[in-house]
């Protein structure tokens, strides 16, 4: 049964075309969400999100911008840190020859982490020694990853780098 919906949905696909996914002057967004977080410690509280636009500048090359969002908890013993991250950053890549619906790429990133943290406790003795730190910086990045069409305006994408996460999969638009 669950080879005849596969099927199905991979014809489906197939009919409604493709389309040339990367080209100088268009412009794709990818929505993302990570698998692993890149910062912090814990469990996520959230997922990592992540949007990220480029515009083809040239043939092979691509700029754009990136924000990404993840939050996470760590408990132990008698108290609690809580973790909140967001990047934004600037981003470019480079496009390697491609099919007409397959883009594969690799690129670096120049961003600004802000962070949060945030420590819990019942017990106001221990609160009183801790001290929440201050987390953020400029941070730089490189990733790789491929963009599929399944139509010609949405797609999957997939990125592998230092992000918001290591691992970023998703939809993608062409605008």
């Amino acid at each position: 049964m669950k080879k005849g919906l596969l099927f199905i949905a991979l014809a489906l696909v197939s009919l409604l075309g493709s389309a040339q996914v990367y080209e100088e002057g268009g412009i794709n967004a990818n929505l993302g969400i990570g698998l692993g977080l890149a910062y912090g410690a814990g469990d996520a509280t959230l997922p990592p999100l992540s949007v990220a636009v480029d515009y083809g500048l040239t043939p092979n090359i691509s700029l754009g911008g990136y924000v990404g969002y993840a939050g996470a908890k760590e408990e132990l013993l008698d108290y609690t840190w809580k973790y909140n991250y967001t990047i934004i950053g600037v981003r470019g890549a480079y496009h390697l020859d491609r099919s007409d619906d397959l883009d594969l790429y690799g690129g670096v990133m120049l961003a600004y982490v802000v962070g949060s943290v945030k420590f819990e406790s019942d017990n106001e003795a221990l609160e009183a020694f801790v001290v929440e730190p201050t987390v953020g910086g400029v941070g730089f990045s490189a990733f790789v990853g491929g963009r599929y069409m399944f139509s010609e305006k949405i797609g999957a994408f997939g990125e592998l780098g230092y992000g918001i996460s290591w691992l970023t999969v998703g939809l993608t638009t062409k605008f």
